[in-house]
C-alpha cells in the first residue's frame, strides 16, 4: 500500500529536497567542484558575496567565474551548515542556513566565517535549485587558530 500525498507531505518532500541542495553545495565546493557548485544555481542565478567583499554575480557565466576564482584561490574548505528554514510556495521557495566555514587560501592563510545565507530558490526539470544567494557575515571573520 502507498501513501497518499497529501500538500504537506508534498511540502515535506521539498523540503528536504532543498536541503539537499544545500548540502551537495557545500559538499562541492569543499571537494573543489566546480561544475557540481554551477549545477546548483539557475541559468539567472543571482550570487551576492559582496558583503565579504566578492562582486555580486549575475546569470550562470558570472557565478561559474566567481567560484572558479574562489576555488583558484583555496587549498582546503569546509562548510558546516544549521538551522536551515524553508517555506515552500509552489515551484519557489525561500530559505536561511546559518554556515560555519573554514578556508586556506593558497598563500597560506586560514579564515573562519560565520555567515547567513539567504536564498531563493527555484524547481527546474531538473530539481530545486538556487536562483538567489545572498552571504551576509554573522560575526567578523577571523583567522582560525
Amino acid at each position: 500500500m502507498s501513501a497518499v500525498q497529501t500538500p504537506e507531505t508534498t511540502v515535506d518532500v521539498d523540503v528536504e529536497q532543498i536541503r539537499r541542495l544545500v548540502h551537495e553545495y557545500c559538499r562541492a565546493i569543499d571537494t573543489f567542484q566546480l561544475s557540481g557548485v554551477v549545477g546548483t544555481f539557475t541559468d539567472d542565478a543571482i550570487w551576492d558575496m559582496s558583503a565579504l567583499g566578492a562582486p555580486k554575480a549575475s546569470g550562470i557565466d558570472q557565478v561559474r567565474a566567481s567560484f572558479g576564482a574562489l576555488i583558484d584561490n583555496l587549498t582546503a574548505c569546509c562548510h558546516f551548515t544549521t538551522n536551515h528554514l524553508v517555506d515552500v510556495d509552489g515551484d519557489t521557495a525561500t530559505g536561511t542556513v546559518y554556515c560555519h566555514a573554514f578556508a586556506d587560501g593558497i598563500d597560506g592563510s586560514r579564515v573562519e566565517n560565520l555567515i547567513l545565507y539567504t536564498d531563493g530558490y527555484t524547481r527546474t526539470a531538473d530539481g530545486w535549485k538556487f536562483q538567489r544567494r545572498t552571504v551576509t557575515p554573522l560575526m567578523p571573520a577571523a583567522a582560525a587558530g
